[in-house]
Parts: structure tokens; sequence; C-alpha cells
């Protein structure tokens, strides 16, 4: 049984000192009072009693009884659910959430308060308490804290409506919410009060006031469809607005996902000032699951904004809020492949190093073209070979150097990008098998640098 904190009455505090409703066989029996045989009746009064077992340890039957009794008078006082209470208009599918019924039965337990203790007494039995509250003085106590709590959920609803009218939604659901919970106590009962000229049932108007405001906040992107390509890097910062009823609504957390080819990437951000995010869009493969944006109002992290506690959040249920969804279109460029004019090498000779850039591009998504005008790109090999003959510490060995630049041009001639080959060596005892070993590892070096390096600076 749960603990309640209950206020003891003054008049007999000796009597509850002196009395430890121990298990002593000391205690010499007394016949007991009618009320321990006898539950007694009053028309006035709420009545509870509570009795304990012995126990050996001081003091311990006289809480457990204290606490019985206690927990009888409140079950005395237990209210009815009426029809147009909280609890009744939230009801879903014939159930009330228990969490609910839990919540407003352990509030009215502890704020049973102004009670008599009328009797304590003790046998060889057990330890029993006689607790008495005037029905009168429970009903005016209760019926003030209610008008009081009424009174200051009122205050909470126009604070939130001139908090929402400011464009301040995270500031009105708190106080919508504050005034939610002000009433929690009568949670059960109906409580009603005058606004804008019609009565209105206070915890269901502040839950729908949450509701439409949460489903009326509308996103609206800057544009209907996103396009990465080379002239923007393949990024693109998304501009998402978030309005509310026409107005700006700033401090709107929206989150926001796209698959990059390789996992969802996730984030939400918070609106500015103007109901603005921007939300960054880039390193998306042409090839992936899901070709689209989205983004909706994060809840979650609205509520938390918000200070919004979990029951509430219960209360006010799952949301259909807007959304965005629009396509992401990668528009990967074309490259031409080709010697330069002034290149030191034969044109077949720069095959496996072509080869070896072809496919990383191809691999990566671009395209290739032979034909100079369909392609966006050109890429140049502009190559020398040095050769040195046998001596010294090498015998009989010959080697060769790869050395020079590949340059990434826009199809107007502009130089974008050069890297170079520096001296990529190849050694074998024939000078042509030197050579060829020395561009088999040129080729190597452009698939896994090289190569690399030009196709981030297109991105």
């Amino acid at each position: 049984m749960s603990q309640l904190h209950l206020l003891p009455c003054l008049g007999i505090s000796a009597l509850l000192l002196f009395s430890g409703c121990s298990s002593s066989r000391s205690i010499q029996e007394e016949p007991a009072p009618s009320w321990v045989t006898a539950r007694p009746i009053s028309p006035s009064h709420y009545i509870g009693i509570g009795s304990a077992s012995p126990n050996p340890v001081p003091g311990e039957a006289l809480r457990s009884a204290k606490e019985r009794a206690a927990a009888d008078l409140a079950g005395e006082i237990s209210l009815r659910v009426e029809s147009a209470s909280l609890l009744e208009s939230e009801e879903k599918n014939g159930h009330v959430k228990e969490e609910f019924t839990s919540t407003i039965t352990s509030r009215s337990e502890e704020r049973i308060a102004g009670f008599e203790v009328i009797d304590v007494w003790e046998g060889v039995s057990g330890c029993h308490v006689y607790y008495r509250l005037n029905k009168a003085k429970h009903a005016a106590a209760r019926k003030a804290r209610q008008a009081e709590a009424i009174a200051s959920a009122m205050d909470e609803l126009e604070a939130g409506e001139s908090d929402l009218k400011s464009g301040r939604i995270p500031s009105a659901l708190n106080h919508w919410s504050t005034g939610i919970l002000n009433l929690e106590e009568f949670w059960n009962e109906v409580n009603q009060a005058e606004h804008q000229g019609k009565t209105i049932s206070l915890e269901p108007h502040l839950i729908r006031r949450m509701r439409d405001v949460l489903r009326t906040i509308e996103l609206e992107p800057a544009l209907d469809q996103v396009v990465l390509e080379a002239d923007n890097h393949f990024k693109f910062p998304l501009g998402i607005q978030a309005t509310h009823e026409g107005e700006y609504a700033p401090s709107i957390p929206i989150e926001y996902q796209y698959h990059n080819g390789t996992y969802r990437k996730k984030a939400t951000e918070f609106t500015d000032d103007e109901g603005v995010l921007v939300a960054l869009i880039e390193g998306v493969s042409p090839n992936r699951p899901n070709p689209n944006f989205t983004a909706s109002v994060d809840l979650n992290r609205l509520f938390k904004s918000a200070s919004i506690p979990a029951i509430v959040s219960e209360l006010v249920g799952d949301i259909n809020t807007s959304n965005v969804r629009l396509p992401i279109q990668v528009e990967m460029p074309s490259f031409q492949l080709a010697p330069s004019p002034n290149t030191g090498l034969n044109a077949a000779d720069h095959a496996p190093l072509i080869q070896a850039l072809r496919t990383l591009l191809l691999d990566e998504g671009f395209a290739v073209h032979s034909d100079t005008e369909a392609a966006d790109y050109q890429i140049e090999f502009d190559l020398r070979v040095e050769r040195r003959t046998p001596s010294g510490d090498f015998g009989n060995f010959h080697t060769a150097y790869i050395t020079g630049a590949i340059s990434l041009k826009t199809f107007e001639g502009k130089l974008l990008k050069e890297v170079a080959l520096d001296r990529v060596k190849g050694v074998q005892l024939d000078p042509q098998a030197a050579f060829q070993l020395a561009l088999s590892n040129a080729a190597e070096a452009i698939e896994k640098k090289q190569g690399l390096d030009l196709i981030r600076s297109i991105h």
C-alpha cells in the first residue's frame, strides 16, 4: 500500500505517542469498542477504519493501521465519473487509460485533510484506528480547491491564446498543458467555465486547442524538387518554412531525412524567427533505395522543448501533422577522356590509365562519352616517361618513370583541377616491361588517389 500524507488530530497526540500497538503479552485485554466489531454509520461523516496484526517492530502495527484507516476513508470519498469528465471524453475503444485513473486516485488520497482521529484501540489481537471526516467541511474545502483550480486553468488558457497570437507556439502549448495539470485532482469531474460567451469543459477544451494547433502547423518547402548537380557541387540548402494560420511559426522542431545511398540520414532542427530552417542535402548517390526527401514536425522534440509532461502528451495522443515529401534528383555529369595534344606518350600507351579512370567514374555513377561535344567535362592526360639504364647496384634492371599531370576542364576548356603523377616507377629486366609496369602502377595510383581527387573537386 502506498504512503499517504495525512494529518493526525492534535487532540489525541498523547494517546498516539504512548500507544505502540505492540505484540507484548503483558497487555491486559479489555473489551473492544463497538466500532472495532461493527462499522459505524454516519449520514454527516465519512468513516475510515484500519486494523493491523501485532508486530514486534515498535510502532509498525500502528503505522499500518493508520494507513489502512486513511485508505478506507479515501474509498468512502471516492467520486463518480461524470459523463462530460476528462476521463469520459478521453475514453478510447471503451477503455479509459489505467494510468489516468490511478493518478487521480492517488492525488485524491493525498489531499484528504481535516479528518478527526476518533479512537485508537489495541489488544492482543492487534491495533485498530478510527478516522472520521465531516462531509460538509470536506465538500466545502474541495469545492474551494476546485474553484481555485478552474480559475488557474482559465488563466493558463488565456495566456496560451495570447502567446499563440504572438507566434509563440511552444509557450502556448506549455500554458495549456499547465492548465490541464492544474485540474488534475478533478479530472473525473466536470470542470466548466465561461469562455468567449460559451460554457466550456476545460480539460477537453485545452486538449483540443493543443491538437488543433499541432494539426494546423504548415510546412512549405522553397521548391518542389531538389536537383543535385555538378554546378552546385551536389549540395543543396533546402529552405522549409513553418507557418500557423498564415503567420511565421518560430522555434518549431522539424525532422527531415533522406537516403544517401548508404544509410538514411536524419536530423532535427528548429525554425528561426521567421519560421525557416535550412536542410543541407549532400552526399547523395544516384543509386539509392529511396529517392525522396521528407520532413515533418517533430512532436517529441516540440513537447520536450515546451516542457509537456508525458501524461499530457498521452492525452493529446497521436497527431497527423503537416509533412513535406519531394524527390531528390541527382544529375551526374559526363566526361570525355583523352590524351592531351601535348602529351609525350603515344596514344595507345594511355590505355591502362584511361581505363582505370573510366572504371572509377562509372562506379561513381558518372557517364563517359567518346564524343567531346556530348560530354560536360574533359579529362586530359599530359604524361612523360623517363628511362634509366642498368647501372651500379641495380645490375641488369631497367627503370621507367611515368610523370606528368591529369587535368579536369569544362567543355569550354576552363581548367578546374589538375593532379600530378610524380615519377611512378616500374623496374624490370626488359626496358619495355619496365615501361609497361610503370604504366600499370600509374593506373593503380589513379584509381586509388588521383582519380578520387578529381571526382571530389566536382562533388
